[in-house]
């Protein structure tokens, strides 16, 4: 249930672009009331009865409100499918590059399965299992292997994207006729369709990204008490006080210099005294 409810704060915030809990639920119940206050209005025109105004305005709030949570609900799972399919494929090109030979090889030739008329005999497959884009040396390794083979074709089978300086150079050699299989021709062709990650990899995945973004906003959070910022806070807090002595407005500065004071107490206690408490109720 658990892992449920983090996969769908994932989609969530994904769906919402970054927007928080908190922000969609200001945005939710700001557009109501305006959508309530604008049909009022509208309805205070056509009737004089402002008891019937107002309560055919809740009418017309709640329909539009069950209108548009069934249009974000069906959003939202066309969303789900496609972020889902996104990682998929993510996950199967960081795969390629780290699968054994054998595998990467079983990944080629359920490409070439039907498709003999494309590929003859007469065509070199060369294959590349690097994370760098296909350069221009590559293009010329396979093309001098296919003329030591005397072939009239040779298809380049790569783990990552074609760099376009590889693709102009393969379209000038006329003895031999050189294209190029990226994951994304194995993607679109569907031979792919045994290899990529299963649901439970799918979810292994967004969970990882969450967690990895839940540390990342803890340690955004206690950058301002960070272990170094207590000396910083205190010098500081020694200027204001001291500048209050000669400025007009010497109340401000004197609780601005507190206000700092209070921020380097509080660091030096996180990064001294907080650490020695009870390990147990320390969270991880």
């Amino acid at each position: 249930m658990k892992t449920q409810t983090l996969l769908l704060r994932y989609y969530k915030r994904r769906f919402y672009h970054g927007r928080s809990f908190i922000a969609r639920a200001v945005d939710f119940l700001a557009l109501r009331v305006i959508t309530l206050a604008a049909c009022y209005l509208w309805f205070t025109t056509l009737i004089d009865n402002t008891v019937m105004a107002a309560v055919l305005s809740l009418t017309a709030l709640a329909t539009i409100s069950v209108a548009v949570e069934l249009f974000k609900s069906l959003r939202l799972e066309r969303f789900i499918q496609k972020e889902r399919k996104r990682i998929s494929e993510r996950l199967f090109r960081e795969r390629l590059l780290i699968l054994p030979k054998e595998e990467f090889l079983a990944v080629v030739k359920a490409f070439l399965e039907g498709r003999r008329s494309q590929f003859a005999d007469d065509c070199l497959v060369y294959t590349v299992q690097s994370a760098l884009p296909v350069s221009e040396d590559t293009v010329l390794r396979a093309h001098r292997a296919a003329q030591r083979r005397m072939l009239t074709a040779a298809v380049i089978f790569s783990a990552a994207p074609v760099s376009p300086e590889a693709a102009a150079l393969a379209r000038r050699y006329d003895g031999v006729a050189i294209s190029f299989v990226t994951p994304d021709d194995l993607l679109a062709s569907g031979s792919a369709a045994n290899f990529l990650p299963d649901d439970k990899a799918v979810d292994n995945a967004i969970l990882s990204a969450a967690q990895r973004e839940k540390v990342r906003r803890r340690k955004a959070a206690s950058a301002p008490f960070a272990e170094g910022r207590v000396r910083r806070y205190v010098l500081v807090a020694l200027a204001l006080f001291a500048l209050s002595f000669f400025v007009k407005y010497t109340l401000y500065y004197r609780l601005l210099s507190a206000a700092c004071l209070s921020f380097g107490a509080l660091a030096w206690w996180l990064n001294t005294l907080a650490p020695a408490g009870d390990p147990s109720g320390t969270t991880v």
